[in-house]
């Protein structure tokens, strides 16, 4: 691909991201992200990435090659004996990790709006590899008596927990916003109530 296409994909990521996490991934004319990344040819868009949902993986896709990385080195130095907490840890802490950004923060916004999307974890073809590693071991963690449609329930659930615990803390670092707990201590409750979660019974 020549530099300047190379730029210009670049650019409408950018641009995309960013309104995508301000005013929703749906409700952004994608007309306004082809004017924000400074293009004039209205079908950059459309030629980069076929549409909008092109252009939303592609921004998700920037993200989550980081994240599999961590989460793989972290499944890997865990091993077959994980406990819970670890597996939910190697969950949470690679995307925690994205908030050290603004490009990160708006990613977790924007994973945030496709939660309707959560419930098809064990199913759908988007699921990371090491992210659907750790979400089928959290699954046989908390097996115990539970049929298998509440287990899936389950990590769902967990995974509505975090992403939009994480999401609402991104909405507030980027309005300058200082909470109560930062930093290790908020991701530590966080892996903590959702250890909590999984095993209740």
């Amino acid at each position: 691909m020549p530099r300047d296409a190379s730029d210009t994909r670049q650019q409408l990521i950018d641009a995309g991201r960013r309104l995508f996490a301000r005013n929703g991934v749906y409700q952004t004319p994608l007309k306004q992200i082809v004017e924000d990344a400074g293009q004039k040819n209205a079908s950059a868009l459309h030629y980069h990435f076929g549409g909008r949902g092109g252009l939303l993986a592609a921004i998700i896709e920037g993200n989550n090659e980081q994240i599999e990385t961590d989460r793989k080195e972290m499944l890997d130095s865990f091993g077959d004996s994980a406990t819970l907490n670890q597996l939910v840890q190697a969950v949470t802490y690679p995307l925690a990790r994205q908030m050290k950004t603004s490009d990160g923060l708006e990613f977790i916004i924007i994973i945030s709006q496709l939660q309707d999307k959560f419930r098809l974890w064990d199913t759908a073809t988007q699921t990371p590899p090491q992210a659907l590693r750790a979400f089928h071991a959290i699954s046989e963690q908390v097996a115990g008596e539970l049929d298998l449609a509440t287990r899936r329930e389950r990590v769902e659930l967990f995974l509505n927990l975090v992403v939009s615990s994480l999401s609402a803390r991104a909405r507030q670092r980027l309005r300058g916003e200082e909470p109560d707990l930062v930093g290790q201590d908020f991701i530590e409750n966080l892996v903590t109530m959702s250890v909590g979660a999984l095993q209740a019974r």
